[in-house]
């Protein structure tokens, strides 16, 4: 049985997004920091691109794995405990990365530890836990500011992991790192609420509510309907291309730039990512959930193409600019379409189903792109894959029919209550 919590102030609400921030600022902060430390890893300990590409798909594929097992707990439990968990593994594995000295230990510690942990306490977990709290008026706009954390943590992580492998190198830098996520993301998880909102984002205030368009009994149910699998597929293409970040210093760097000018473009996207993250919840309020997800994969697919076929200094910022205001512009549609139309009681559920196609994207792509550089030495197979990729599903994601499926455009149902 669902367990739901009691009325809280509506302020309260603001503490739980304040708090999903947090974790994400962190987090996913660091795990965007694996790209500074890719070229100085496998030189140390003499492996190829492949291999460690291989353990971050690992991560990725795991995570993916077990989220809709974490997002179902989250539905029926409630985020607290669940999230407080996973951050403590997650900076504990952090942590070890320090004392890898084999592949199979960095497969348990990074791949299967950090993995695990990043399941139960994903951006997409801390989207749908926002959505249920917030109401629908404010919703995609809530959701973009969580992403928006997430994109100052990318911003401040990398540039601080670069400074601290600089002065320290990489070893060290985990261990500052693995530290500062458990000094800052446990407080955090734990001011989340036990339970669900009661309301689902209402304030507490009795309305009249019709089921969503596509709402089912059972989450199984969504799986015969088109419009989750053209989100899942759009979401697959999504993780595919975001997950190359973390190649994108070596890319840099293989093509001459030195490593401080690398992660200089990389906090421009950083940057970018913020403004795109906050404007796609206000856009899509405005022009519709599945326009803003067709623009920002098209945006996209420019970007990769720049750095395929513009040999140029400038690629680099013209990438950063166009990537950035895309890379997280998606999050917020997905999360508030998929509530829109399949219902909040089971957001968590579909939403880590999601997320689950957008890691085994991620993770393949991750992967391909180390095996592909070590046969070809270059990472243009992969830049041009997701080119393709992201071409497709910005044409899937406008044929999404949000108008016949979204309850925001349902007929307005009279108040029951004052």
């Amino acid at each position: 049985m669902t367990h739901t919590q009691p009325d809280q102030p509506q302020a309260y609400r603001w503490v739980i997004l304040a708090s999903a921030c947090l974790m994400g600022f962190m987090l996913v902060g660091a795990r965007e920091t694996l790209g500074n430390f890719l070229k100085p890893i496998t030189t140390e300990l003499q492996w190829d691109r492949e291999t460690i590409s291989l353990v971050a798909a690992i991560n990725l594929w795991l995570s993916g794995l077990l989220q809709p097992f974490t997002g179902y707990i989250m539905d029926r439990f409630g985020p607290k405990w669940l999230m407080t968990t996973s951050v403590a593994l997650y900076g504990i594995g952090v942590l070890l990365v320090a004392f890898t000295h084999s592949v199979w230990y960095l497969v348990v510690v990074y791949g299967i530890l950090v993995g695990s942990a990043t399941a139960g306490s994903s951006i997409s977990l801390t989207n749908a836990m926002v959505a249920q709290w917030f109401p629908a008026q404010r919703r995609a706009f809530a959701i973009s500011l969580n992403n928006a954390g997430v994109a100052l943590g990318r911003l401040a992580l990398l540039s601080l992991s670069f400074y601290a492998l600089t002065l320290y190198g990489w070893r060290s830098a985990h261990i500052f790192l693995g530290v500062a996520i458990l000094v800052v993301a446990i407080p955090a998880a734990l001011l989340l609420p036990r339970y669900q909102s009661s309301s689902t984002g209402s304030g507490g205030r009795a309305r009249a509510t019709v089921p969503a368009p596509l709402e089912v009994t059972h989450w199984t149910d969504s799986l015969k309907t088109l419009p989750l699998w053209q989100l899942m597929g759009g979401y697959f293409v999504c993780g595919m291309t975001v997950s190359l970040s973390i190649h994108f210093i070596a890319f840099a760097t293989d093509h001459g730039f030195k490593h401080a000018e690398a992660v200089t473009a990389q906090s421009t996207m950083a940057l970018m990512i913020f403004c795109g993250a906050l404007l796609a919840g206000l856009v899509s309020d405005r022009i519709g959930r599945k326009n803003v997800l067709g623009i920002a994969y098209a945006m996209r697919a420019v970007a990769f193409g720049t750095l395929l076929w513009w040999h140029h200094w400038l690629a680099l910022y013209v990438f950063a600019v166009l990537g950035g205001l895309s890379w997280l512009a998606t999050p917020p549609s997905v999360t508030a379409l998929t509530g829109e139309m399949y219902g909040m009681r089971t957001l968590g559920t579909l939403g880590g189903l999601s997320l689950l196609s957008h890691q085994i994207g991620g993770g393949l792509s991750v992967w391909l792109a180390g095996k592909f550089f070590d046969v070809t030495g270059s990472y243009d197979i992969s830049f041009t894959l997701a080119t393709i990729a992201l071409v497709g599903a910005s044409l899937v994601s406008f044929g999404i029919a949000e108008r016949r499926y979204s309850i925001r455009y349902a007929p307005p149902v009279a108040a029951t209550g004052d």
